[in-house]
């Protein structure tokens, strides 16, 4: 088999460069998302309190956010193949720190070694699509992904809590070590050559291709208008189905660890579901001449409706309207994808990296934030419950606001829909 194939890329070398780029984000997700499930046994082993939970599992988000910049920067000069294989063996040295650390310096070590080895798991694989794929794959792309990104995080619910009592949190970490190793070799060795060098590959490219500036990415009026949404709406979800999530079914619902890990593993499936749903139905609606972003602006509004009951109302079974939101939540994806399109495909890596460095900005400073506030708040006299729906209840104004900036600025919607 050639290592130059035809782009558009098309039959086997797409299935073979899906599958590569899959696996390594189905692992970048399940790291992501293992505290959630974890999170009782550390808090107990190291004596960590809600606050310290929260910045370990940020410096996940903290490696990860570090690393946007050199790495779009590194994906446009070395290419997708070179820069990932290289990350996975940080993650690989992550990994195995986290899982023979004693202390929680050492924990936090590991899982920021950890957030700068799979922080191109995603980045790499939009890079390269942009690059090897028709643009209006896209967004089915990406979500495609994200159905096998999920698969990562429902792993670690129902599969981890059922492995702990046999092999222990520090059992997983060593066999998610062992699976890093194999994705390495996955990306290394699997996917091909020819975009090793990108820069030299675009000096041919048009003349009249405009390149854009990390400065002129940042001021591009679409970027702004996605800059809110990202860093508190996507940012912020990703800090409550990681983290939060959990502790809530515990100390808000009265669920115990297991239960709450059995709502988590139905929380992801139902957005797995909903993911492939999107990767089949944005095509078709696309070639209808339904845009991508009016899906994205409805199903974000049933998301901030959802969240309103579910902190609102004290009856048990609110955790329905989670899983309501975990379905809105599929639309945040499809948001980023159209971010990555409005900008050539010789800037494609510091594009879509530029703005997931501000969705992980997000998801730190709310996953360690949301801690903070409800520490805060006991503290003063609140009860748990209490404090929870407080410090949630902030969450929900900030993403209001900043889901009307995504609505309106520098005009109406309706406007950038009409190509106007």
């Amino acid at each position: 088999m050639t290592n130059q194939p035809n782009l558009p890329m098309r039959g086997v070398w797409a299935f073979r460069v899906f599958a590569c780029f899959a696996f390594g984000y189905f692992l970048s997700y399940a790291f992501r998302s293992v505290n959630a499930v974890i999170a009782p046994e550390l808090m107990q082993d190291l004596s960590i309190s809600n606050s310290q939970l929260g910045l370990l599992s940020a410096a996940y988000f903290i490696g990860f956010s570090t690393m946007q910049i050199p790495l779009g920067v590194a994906l446009d000069k070395f290419g997708a193949r070179r820069t990932e294989s290289v990350l996975l063996l940080i993650a690989l040295v992550g990994a195995i720190t986290f899982a023979y650390a004693e202390s929680l310096l050492g924990l936090t070590v590991g899982r920021l070694l950890i957030g700068v080895g799979v922080s191109a798991c995603l980045m790499a694989s939009f890079t390269a699509y942009r690059r090897w794929f028709a643009i209006e794959q896209q967004g089915q792309l990406a979500s495609a992904m994200l159905v096998f990104g999920t698969m990562g995080a429902l792993v670690t619910t129902v599969p981890v809590q059922l492995a702990l009592p046999h092999i222990g949190w520090r059992g997983v970490f060593w066999v998610t070590a062992l699976l890093v190793a194999l994705s390495f070799i996955a990306i290394r060795f699997g996917l091909p050559t020819f975009d090793d060098h990108p820069i030299s590959n675009n000096q041919n490219s048009s003349a009249e291709e405009k390149s854009f500036s990390l400065k002129d990415i940042l001021k591009h009026s679409f970027f702004i208008r996605m800059l809110p949404i990202g860093i508190v709406n996507h940012g912020g979800f990703l800090s409550l189905q990681t983290l939060w999530i959990g502790p809530w079914m515990i100390q808000v619902l009265g669920y115990d660890p297991e239960q709450s890990a059995q709502i988590l593993f139905l929380f992801n499936g139902v957005m797995l579901l909903g993911y492939a749903f999107n990767a089949w139905f944005i095509p078709r609606a696309n070639s209808k001449g339904y845009k991508t972003l009016n899906y994205v602006k409805w199903l974000l509004a049933v998301g901030l409706v959802a969240q309103l009951f579910a902190i609102t109302l004290t009856i048990q079974y609110s955790w329905i309207l989670w899983i309501l939101l975990a379905v809105t939540a599929t639309g945040h994806i499809l948001g980023q994808s159209t971010v990555i399109t409005v900008f050539p495909t010789r800037n494609a890596g510091i594009a879509s990296t530029s703005y997931n460095l501000l969705i992980f900005v997000g998801a730190f400073i709310f996953q360690w934030g949301i801690g903070w506030g409800i520490d805060v708040l006991t503290a003063a006299g609140a009860t748990k419950p209490d404090a929870f729906r407080q410090v949630f209840f902030a969450f929900l104004i900030l993403q209001v606001i900043s889901y009307l900036w995504f609505l309106f600025y520098p005009k109406p919607l309706k406007h950038h829909l009409a190509g106007s």
